[in-house]
């Protein structure tokens, strides 16, 4: 997968605005008191004398539980100390957001963070307990993949994107899709396409994979985004179509199947990502190390060859590139939730 740096090209929206950098005026302030009480170099020089946890906020097993796990045992063998993950599933990822927030701030305590925390819940919730911009630290990516959109042949009688597309304009609603719940990528990236050419679905939130699957299968509903694993059983099963897929590039696995900006949607070229971050007042040194420990993950051939196991590819940034990719999946994806109208208590 020949993912590009700047992978969401989302409009701006002026009142979801949000600085250029992971670490904001809070994240400062944090830093500073940080400092006072223990100079960072006396903590950097003490990097590390512990156990490293990685805090995944999503069940043991799933894709980004099994990226968290890989990427702790390449980092295991570069810091000399064990890494361990730790599952704080719930909220949306706001259980584990907040642990890792409050935690002491010295490298010891990091989170496996996707486009939900860092990007989608500070519009999706009305209140959070943390401050996703200013509370973190953004380290490097673990791993970015695509999802796949795909079909029940009788349920939503399309065999392309423009196919799906002209099917509900001719029945504008009628069309059921599922997701993952209100506010999800998959919802979200759903309502983009649905806003770009002018249509509309009925959306139906599951609580699962599982479920969603069961009834896609039973032609309940018309079609969803879900990931790779997920999608390739019954597509090369023939029991389901696969439409498109939210990556830049197609996809080895799926070749002949198109990318959604090929299909004519340039603004969707979003592919599910995640990073490890720390709190945003871990001190410079440390940052600079994890760091660089993560863009020589993200480097080695033998880490890609591993994440394409699990359908997934590197991704390294320089902080730069970092900072303005978070910018814009913000505003790309607080824009989305606003025009969705989707809301989570």
């Amino acid at each position: 997968m020949n993912v590009p740096p700047f992978f969401v090209r989302g409009r701006a929206s002026s009142a979801s605005r949000t600085g250029p950098s992971l670490g904001g005026r809070r994240g400062v302030l944090l830093g500073g008191a940080s400092i006072l009480a223990m100079p960072s170099a006396v903590r950097a020089q003490d990097y590390t004398n512990r156990p490293v946890r990685i805090v995944v906020p999503f069940p043991a097993g799933g894709t980004a539980d099994l990226t968290a796990r890989l990427a702790a045992r390449v980092l295991q063998g570069r810091l000399g100390q064990p890494v361990v993950v730790e599952n704080r599933a719930g909220a949306g990822g706001n259980i584990a957001a907040e642990h890792v927030a409050r935690s002491t701030p010295d490298g010891h305590t990091l989170l496996l963070a996707g486009q939900a925390i860092l990007a989608i819940n500070a519009a999706l919730y009305p209140r959070l307990s943390y401050d996703p911009a200013a509370d973190f630290a953004f380290l490097g990516m673990a791993g970015i993949s695509a999802n796949v959109l795909i079909s029940h042949p009788a349920a939503a009688p399309a065999r392309t994107i423009g196919e799906l597309i002209a099917v509900a304009k001719a029945r504008p609603g009628a069309i059921a899709y599922g997701s993952n719940g209100p506010g999800s990528l998959a919802h979200l990236t759903v309502e983009v396409l649905a806003k770009e050419a002018g249509i509309s679905f009925l959306h139906v939130p599951y609580g699962g994979a599982a479920p969603l699957l069961t009834d896609l299968l039973a032609g309940r509903i018309g079609f969803c985004l879900t990931a790779t694993p997920v999608a390739l059983p019954p597509v090369r099963d023939a029991r389901l179509l696969a439409l498109a897929v939210t990556t830049g590039a197609r996809i080895a696995p799926l070749p002949e199947v198109p990318t959604l900006v090929e299909s004519g949607f340039p603004a969707l070229d979003a592919p599910s990502w995640f990073g490890l971050a720390a709190p945003a007042a871990t001190p410079a040194p440390i940052l600079a190390r994890l760091r660089a420990e993560m863009d020589a993950l993200n480097r080695s051939e033998a880490y890609r060859a591993e994440l394409a196991g699990l359908f997934s590819d590197p991704m390294p940034l320089t902080q730069a590139e970092a900072d303005a990719l978070l910018t814009r999946e913000r505003r790309t994806w607080t824009e989305a939730v606003r025009s969705s109208g989707a809301r989570a208590e």
